[in-house]
């Protein structure tokens, strides 16, 4: 039975598998990091892997949890080849162990060229070729960042909404015209996030009339969804998807 962790900068997320089988799941935000032992404990995994590209603290935080309970760890680190994929990475080890596995998902499923994109609090765009190579990617801030980047570094932008809620003109409809300053932001927030996954797909298209397939997760994905050009497939949890995979391979 095994413990599977995606540790990420705003959320933990984590799996309990036995050959695949889903037992336990769970979600809490990553500052709660230490209430995930009592979630654990009644399940008596065997084992763990990790993808953590949270701070070191939690990340120490994990392996007291784990250690507390005799329950060996594996954190995963990028390698340029392994599981099926070639990493490209000039550095391989420095790529986030969460593009990494979720890298690791899409190339499973075998859908030829593709772009892995996952909106968080950053946004990742990353290029995996249809003989699963992974190629580069960019990274921005997620939608929610970057919207408090301009709020917070703006004087009057906040007040021009007239109170409204700012989350509360998220779902903007792209083809409306952006006639008001709450609309603005939300609209500048999502052509931006689109606009990146639209260059990185022009990038690996050059030599194809088509777009490549774009694979969409994480947790802010939804306010980018609509913007978003050509063929589109979402995902839940493919950091996840990858670690479970991962695991399946590995004799410990």
């Amino acid at each position: 039975m095994k413990l599977l962790v995606d540790a990420g900068n705003t959320r933990i997320k984590w799996r309990i598998v036995a050959d695949r089988e889903l037992l336990g799941s769970g979600v809490v935000a990553t500052a709660q990091v230490a209430t995930l032992a009592p979630a654990w404990q009644p399940f008596h995994p065997t084992g763990a892997l990790l993808s953590c590209v949270a701070d070191a603290a939690t990340q120490a935080g994990l392996a007291r949890i784990l250690a507390a309970s005799s329950v060996p760890a594996h954190w995963l680190q990028p390698e340029r080849e392994n599981y099926g994929l070639t990493n490209l990475y000039d550095t391989p080890e420095k790529l986030g162990a969460d593009r990494y596995a979720a890298l690791i998902a899409a190339s499973r499923l075998q859908v030829g060229d593709c772009v892995v994109v996952s909106v968080g609090t950053a946004t990742t765009v990353d290029m995996l070729s249809r003989d699963n190579a992974f190629l580069g990617g960019v990274i921005l801030p997620g939608p929610d960042l970057m919207r408090a980047a301009l709020l917070g570094a703006t004087g009057q932008i906040e007040s021009r909404m007239q109170g409204e809620a700012v989350r509360a003109r998220l779902a903007v409809d792209p083809a409306s015209l952006p006639r008001d300053t709450a609309t603005a932001v939300a609209m500048g927030v999502a052509l931006a996030q689109a606009g990146a996954v639209d260059a990185m797909c022009r990038r690996m298209a050059a030599a194809d009339a088509d777009l490549p397939l774009v694979i969409l997760t994480g947790g802010a994905r939804a306010q980018v969804r609509e913007w978003l050009r050509g063929q589109v497939i979402e995902i839940e949890d493919l950091v996840l998807e990858g670690l479970a995979w991962i695991a399946s391979t590995r004799a410990d």
